[in-house]
């Protein structure tokens, strides 16, 4: 009887030299849960910072240009004769920050009022009060929300003890100087809680593009008049906003 021909081909090579080993088939399980993980990290990677765009490119802006303290600062003129009052803002040079604040803002519309500017923490203290002015604003926020403001305290991370903070407001000018930056977890009120002297605290959320921390910048009162003692009582009913 003639011998009949044998053919192989690729699938069948494959198998010949395939080591089905127990030590080879964990292996080859590990391989594709190892390329599994770096195709997620990957994805990941790209939706968060689609996410985060404006905000890490802002944050890649300053740190090309090393500094901003060649450029041009942002001027607050004084006041002049006859005095009116200033239109109540946060001003901070160094990164470029000139907003609106809205010292009015209830609890529940913080959010609502991220959108216009930064916001100040119901029941804190007033600019050049002896007590705890605490101004919130978003590092960052969705593209598809609303406001002109979403990544206004993306830089603040950038401030070192002794940078300037102004605060127009009414008749005068506050001018406070960082002592002190520091992370918190969401759950701590005691960084709203009064002083005994003339404070400002910037509170945002950090890393940028996320809420597991907060980002506290404290600073005190150096230039502008000191006004009564704080009255009135931070709001504690909650945890801190999660807005980023």
């Amino acid at each position: 009887m003639p011998l009949q021909r044998v053919t192989f081909n690729e699938k069948d090579l494959k198998k010949l030299f395939k080591s089905n080993t127990p030590l080879a088939r964990t292996w080859r399980q590990a391989r594709r849960g190892l390329v599994f993980c770096v195709w997620f990290a990957v994805i990941f990677g790209v939706i968060f910072y689609a996410l985060n765009a404006p905000a890490f490119w802002q944050r890649a802006n300053f740190v090309s240009k090393g500094t901003t303290d060649n450029q041009p600062p942002i001027v607050v003129p004084p006041p002049t004769a006859p005095i009116v009052n200033y239109d109540p803002e946060i001003v901070i040079s160094k990164i470029g920050i000139q907003a609106p604040v809205i010292y009015d803002s209830s609890f529940g519309a913080i959010i609502e009022n991220l959108r216009k500017g930064v916001v100040r923490y119901e029941g804190t203290a007033n600019p050049g009060e002896v007590g705890n002015v605490v101004i919130v604003g978003h590092s960052s926020d969705y593209p598809w929300s609303t406001g002109s403001y979403k990544t206004i305290f993306a830089l603040l991370d950038k401030l070192i003890i002794g940078d300037e903070i102004v605060l127009p407001y009414g008749q005068n000018r506050f001018i406070y100087k960082v002592t002190q930056t520091r992370t918190v977890k969401p759950t701590d009120l005691t960084v709203l809680q009064r002083t005994a002297e003339p404070t400002l605290t910037l509170i945002t959320c950090y890393p940028v593009g996320t809420t597991l921390n907060r980002l506290v910048i404290t600073a005190k009162l150096s230039e502008g008049p000191i006004g009564p003692a704080q009255t009135t009582e931070p709001f504690l009913g909650e945890k801190l906003t999660t807005a980023r």
